[in-house]
């Protein structure tokens, strides 16, 4: 009897053990970060000139220049401590730089049960008082136990310092818009086009672009979206004439990054530290960057481990400095800590359009350490 009840009761254990593991899975998992006590960055933000459902149009209230931080691939998914590490040094990076805009690279609110973590990355930039926006990445959406993309989208742009838009109704995707920058004299310096990747290919793309298996799963930007692009393009260099200029802002590379690297392509600056997971199929959209003329580079997350542009026909292809610490990366593989990537990219864009653009590590920007 005394042995029938030890059984038992390891059973009950083992069940109530196996029960916790299951909930701790799919609870909701909130950042534990001390939202309320952020300090505002003390920047005088842009102008909000115009916003409509696929363009947002920012002017510069001074004669700096336009300065914006991008954050990609943070992973903030609550389950454990690197999330508030990863928050904790975008705030920081966020105060010590001082930006008119932060754009955000895709795969930044992730995992299950992640609606009330939706809400609390808009509400750090709300306490921030900064303009932010960007686009999604293809983990967002893609657990079964995550809100959608599009309630992702809705959430976001409920906030009154979110300039993201969800793009024309007729096209695919979530987050299809461009960004006007003007300088404090109304004159156009630079646009950033912002399209989604979605995640990865179905069955259909792959009969219809005849795939193999050895093609990469992942998706890009479907032919509406190219489409869309080509004439917004045209339309914005219509208005603002022939200087017209732009940069474009993805989640996933486009194929052309592994095309340029594959054919010795000199990089630029950086390091390829893992293989280019780029879009699995020609969708056109480099071809329509070449034909429209006005997009001279292109920058993308989804590699945590790449870091590097290199120009390719013209055009500048690069990847964002990977923020984030709750997925793979170099502090995963037991990388001495000075030789981690992540960190933030910061672009300083002149009134006639030139740009700087620097990619800089947490740990040398917030450690002390040169």
């Amino acid at each position: 009897m005394k042995k029938k009840g030890i059984i038992i009761l390891c059973a009950v254990l083992a069940v109530l053990i196996a029960g916790g593991g299951i909930g701790y899975s799919f609870l909701p998992h909130p950042l534990n970060y001390p939202i309320n006590k952020i300090e505002p960055c003390g920047k005088a933000t842009p102008n909000l000139m115009e916003k409509t459902e696929d363009s947002v149009t920012l002017q510069k209230g001074d004669a700096a220049p336009f300065r914006i931080l991008y954050f990609t691939d943070m992973h903030l998914d609550g389950k454990n401590k690197t999330s508030n590490v990863t928050v904790g040094n975008m705030i920081a990076a966020i105060q010590k730089e001082q930006p008119d805009l932060v754009l955000l690279g895709g795969d930044n609110v992730t995992s299950g049960m992640n609606r009330r973590r939706c809400h609390q990355l808009a509400k750090i930039f709300e306490k921030l008082g900064v303009y932010w926006g960007g686009v999604l990445g293809n983990h967002e959406g893609d657990n079964q136990w995550s809100i959608s993309r599009t309630e992702m989208m809705d959430i976001f742009t409920s906030y009154d310092r979110c300039i993201m838009c969800k793009g024309p109704a007729e096209i695919d995707g979530d987050c299809n818009y461009v960004i006007n920058l003007l300088n404090n004299n109304g004159e156009h310096m630079q646009s950033v086009f912002c399209l989604d990747t979605f995640d990865e290919v179905n069955d259909e793309q792959r009969a219809k672009y005849g795939m193999t298996e050895e093609d990469s799963e992942y998706d890009g930007a479907h032919e509406n979206q190219v489409a869309w692009y080509a004439e917004k393009a045209e339309a914005l260099k219509a208005d603002y004439g022939d200087n017209y200029r732009s940069i474009m802002l993805v989640h996933i590379p486009l194929a052309e990054y592994a095309t340029a690297v594959d054919g010795g392509a000199e990089f630029l600056y950086g390091v390829k530290l893992e293989g280019i997971c780029c879009t699995g199929y020609d969708n056109g959209l480099f071809r329509a960057i070449k034909d429209a003329g006005v997009t001279k580079a292109v920058y993308c997350g989804h590699d945590h481990k790449n870091s590097f542009a290199v120009a390719y026909d013209g055009v500048i292809l690069s990847y964002l400095e990977a923020s984030g610490y709750g997925s793979y990366g170099l502090n995963r593989d037991g990388a001495p800590e000075e030789e981690w990537l992540q960190g933030y990219s910061v672009m300083d864009i002149l009134d006639d359009g030139t740009y700087s653009f620097t990619e800089k590590t947490y740990y040398n920007e917030l450690s002390g350490t040169d």
